[in-house]
């Protein structure tokens, strides 16, 4: 999973977005956001008068956005890539972006909402690799955040982490194709991820990467070929996880000795006695943790 976490923050007006190529390296105020969406009614217990009240916990209403920025970093680790294009990956795009059109309702119940928005960028040349469209990221990404091991996991399970001050975090994800989003996720040639993320001072070297800002940008050679020696990896989930844990207010974290590596670790660089993993929480609704590491 080498992503290099870069968030590029533009405000996007339509549903095709020029290239943010000029982005300073400062960290970005999140948008606000005007509504927010209130957790659905739990359903009454029963028409009887006799009927006791539920003792069950109303979930939490899920505040407007995230209020922590993010500093610009990248993941990097993993083979490093063939000669360019000698893989079949499409080295350059057009350096601009589509937005995935429509949205979701509100996935989870955690106390923060986080609204993310999908982008591919523009004129990719896909020739004999799978096509990605705006539509089919978007659906990938969803799948992503909302697996029943992700991050909205957390509403039951709210994640306590000292070194990055977490404390009962917990969280809820909204796709939306609008202005009003915590993050957006784009979909970028080697050549497009590389002038981006090398704005804000990361070096992704045609393979790794980035966020700053408000924006993931994720590679496309990974996301195609995926990490090599783990071919049956979950690695479109590893990457989104992964550079959404950056985003949600986590640094990087090593392997806690053995067991399923955290979601955190770098785990296209060294396992270091953990498996790999794409995912924040174990099935029984552990966080999986380690050490805290500098990203």
């Amino acid at each position: 999973m080498v992503g290099v976490l870069l968030l590029g923050v533009t405000a996007c007006g339509s549903s095709s977005d020029k290239s943010d190529s000029a982005a300073a390296p400062s960290v970005e105020t999140l948008p606000s956001v005007t509504d927010s969406p209130e957790a659905p009614p739990s359903p009454s217990a029963s028409p009887s008068p006799s009927a006791k009240p539920s003792s069950k916990k109303p979930a939490p209403k899920p505040s407007a956005t995230l209020k922590k920025p993010v500093n610009a970093g990248g993941d990097t680790g993993g083979a490093k890539p063939v000669n360019p294009g000698a893989d079949g990956v499409p080295m350059n795009g057009a350096g601009t972006f589509t937005v995935a059109s429509g949205g979701t309702e509100v996935v989870g119940s955690g106390a923060t909402l986080v609204r993310y928005r999908v982008e591919v960028e523009d004129g990719i040349q896909w020739g004999g690799n799978p096509v990605w469209t705006p539509v089919k990221t978007a659906a990938e990404v969803e799948r992503a955040i909302g697996a029943p091991r992700g991050w909205t996991l957390s509403a039951e399970h709210p994640v306590t982490y000292g070194p990055n001050k977490l404390a009962d975090a917990s969280w809820s994800f909204q796709r939306v194709s609008g202005n009003d989003y915590s993050v957006r996720l784009r979909l970028a040639t080697p050549g497009t991820v590389d002038k981006l993320c090398a704005s804000v001072g990361v070096s992704t070297q045609g393979i790794y990467s980035c966020r700053y800002g408000q924006t993931i940008l994720l590679n496309l050679r990974r996301w195609l070929k995926g990490i090599a020696g783990h071919p049956g990896e979950d690695f479109h989930a590893n990457t989104i996880n992964h550079e959404m844990g950056h985003f949600l207010g986590f640094d990087h974290m090593k392997c806690p000795g053995s067991g399923p590596a955290p979601i955190m670790q770098t785990q296209t660089i060294a396992l270091n006695g953990c498996t790999m993993n794409s995912f924040p929480f174990t099935a029984d609704g552990t966080f999986v943790q380690g050490p805290w590491a500098p990203s």
